[in-house]
């Protein structure tokens, strides 16, 4: 596990929790990102990340990005998710 923030683009990984305080977590929760979600790394160079989810492309600022805790690909087997 490891914050979104440290993800590569393209890379698939899976929403499974959060860090930092509850009005954070209300507010990712507001925009879909919950536990179990798969999101999609689409940016990840300079300014926001921006992530599918859902279909639709998210914008996440860095600060944001650190407090998401997801499971990627390349250090949890797909399989582990489902």
């Amino acid at each position: 596990m490891c914050p979104l923030s440290q993800c590569k683009c393209g890379e698939v990984v899976y929403v499974q929790g959060f860090s930092g305080c509850p009005d954070l977590r209300k507010r990712l929760q507001g925009m879909g990102l919950i536990p179990g979600e798969e999101i999609r790394i689409i940016s990840c160079g300079r300014g926001p990340m921006v992530i599918s989810l859902k279909g639709s492309n998210v914008a996440l600022g860095r600060g944001m990005a650190n407090h998401i805790m997801v499971a990627c690909e390349r250090c949890c087997p797909l399989s582990s998710h489902h």
